[in-house]
C-alpha cells in the first residue's frame, strides 16, 4: 500500500465524518437549541453555531481515528495472506 493511498483513506474518512458530524451537531442544535445553552458558557454565541462546530470536530477525530483503523487492519490481513501463503515452517 502505498503513502498516497493511505493518505487518501485517513483524508476521505476524515471529511466525511465532518460531514456527517456537522450535519448532525446541525439538526441536534436546531432540535434542542436550549440544551446547548446550558452548555456553552457564552451567552452571545448561537447555539446551533456551536453545535454544528463541535460535531463536526468530532467527526474529524473520530473518521481519522475510524480511517486509520482501516489502514491497520488491511496491513493485518495483508500481512497474514503473505504468511499463510508461504506455508508452514
Amino acid at each position: 500500500m502505498s503513502w498516497k493511498h493511505t493518505f487518501l483513506i485517513v483524508t476521505g474518512c476524515a471529511l466525511t465524518g465532518m460531514v456527517l458530524g456537522g450535519l448532525f451537531g446541525f439538526a441536534s442544535g436546531k432540535v434542542t437549541p436550549d440544551f446547548f445553552r446550558h452548555i456553552i458558557p457564552w451567552q452571545d454565541v448561537e447555539p446551533v453555531g456551536v453545535a454544528t462546530f463541535f460535531g463536526a470536530t468530532s467527526g474529524v477525530v473520530l473518521g481519522g481515528g475510524l480511517g486509520c483503523f482501516s489502514i491497520l487492519i488491511e496491513f493485518v490481513l495483508k500481512w497474514r495472506k503473505k504468511e499463510h501463503a508461504a506455508g508452514p515452517r
